[in-house]
C-alpha cells in the first residue's frame, strides 16, 4: 500500500508539473516567431532566393536593386561570384529554365564565359525593316503552308570505354556529347541513374575540356545508368567504380569511363 501511495504521489506531481510548463509555455511567456533575415538562411534556401532575385531583376531592369538584394543575401555583387553560385545551384538539383535569368544578371554584372556559354541569355533575331505599302499598292493575299516540325534530335552511344583512373581518386564517368558533325555540344543535360537515386549535370560547364564535355564523380559499390535528359535515345549502362580483372595493375585503383554520346543524322 505504502508503495502504491507513493507511486501516485509522483505521478500528481509529475502531472501538476506538466500542466505548470505547458501554461508558462502557452500564456505566460510564449515563444515568439518572426521573420528570418535573408543573410541567415541555409545555403540551399539561398540558392532559391538568388533565382528569385534573377527573375525580379529581368522583371524591373533595376541593376542597383537586385545588389542590395544580394548584399541582403550575404553575397558578394559581382558578376564572376554570381556565375559561380549558378553552377552551385545547377549542382543542388536546380532547373535550367529557373536560372537563366539569374545568368542575365551575372553577365550584366560583368561576368562571362564558362556557365554563361552555357545558360547566358539567348540571341533574339533583330527583325528586318520592310518597306510599308503605298496608296498604289495592293497587298497580295498568299497562302503560306505551316512549317514542318523539326524532329528531336536522337543520339547513339558512340563510345563506352573502361579506363584506370587516377591513384586515389573515386572514380568518374566523364560524358562527351557532339552533334552528327562531330561538333560539341554545350548545355546538354546528362542524367545519371542508380538504384534509389539519380543525378543531372550538364555539358559545357568546363570549357577547358570542351564545349560538350562534363563529368559525374561515382560512389563505391553503385552502379551507375547514364543517358541524356533532354533527348531520347541509347543509354549507358552498368557503370561502376568496381576494377575489372585483368584492366588495370593494382587493384588499389578506381574505374573511369569515357562515355561519347553522338546524334543521329
Amino acid at each position: 500500500m505504502k508503495r502504491a501511495f507513493l507511486l501516485l504521489v509522483a505521478l500528481a506531481a509529475l502531472a501538476v508539473g506538466l500542466a505548470g510548463g505547458l501554461t508558462y509555455t502557452w500564456l505566460l511567456a510564449p515563444v515568439e516567431y518572426g521573420d528570418v533575415a535573408p543573410d541567415s538562411l541555409h545555403i540551399q534556401d539561398k540558392l532559391v532566393y538568388a533565382a528569385l532575385i534573377g527573375d525580379l531583376y529581368v522583371c524591373e531592369q533595376d541593376l542597383e536593386q537586385a545588389e542590395s538584394r544580394l548584399a541582403a543575401l550575404a553575397l558578394e555583387a559581382d558578376g564572376p561570384a554570381v556565375a559561380s553560385l549558378i553552377e552551385s545551384y545547377l549542382d543542388s538539383g536546380g532547373q535550367p529554365e529557373e536560372i537563366r535569368n539569374l545568368a542575365q544578371l551575372a553577365q550584366d554584372l560583368g561576368a562571362s564565359g564558362g556557365v554563361l556559354l552555357v545558360f547566358g541569355p539567348e540571341l533574339v533575331p533583330t527583325p528586318q525593316a520592310t518597306p510599308s505599302a503605298t496608296a498604289t499598292q495592293t497587298p497580295q493575299v498568299t497562302s503560306t503552308p505551316a512549317p514542318t516540325p523539326t524532329p528531336a534530335p536522337v543520339f547513339r552511344l558512340l563510345e563506352r570505354t573502361a579506363l584506370c583512373g587516377e591513384p586515389g581518386a573515386p572514380g568518374e564517368i566523364a560524358v562527351w556529347v557532339q552533334d552528327a558533325a562531330g561538333n560539341e555540344l554545350a548545355g546538354v543535360e546528362i542524367v545519371a541513374s542508380w538504384s534509389g537515386g539519380q543525378d543531372r549535370f550538364f555539358t559545357g560547364l568546363r570549357p577547358d575540356k570542351g564545349a560538350g564535355y562534363a563529368d559525374f564523380e561515382m560512389s563505391p559499390g553503385v552502379e551507375y545508368t547514364v543517358s541524356l535528359g533532354q533527348y531520347s535515345g541509347e543509354m549507358a549502362e552498368g557503370l561502376s567504380s568496381q576494377l575489372q580483372p585483368g584492366l588495370c595493375p593494382t587493384q588499389t585503383l578506381a574505374l573511369d569511363w569515357r562515355i561519347v554520346f553522338e546524334q543521329i543524322p
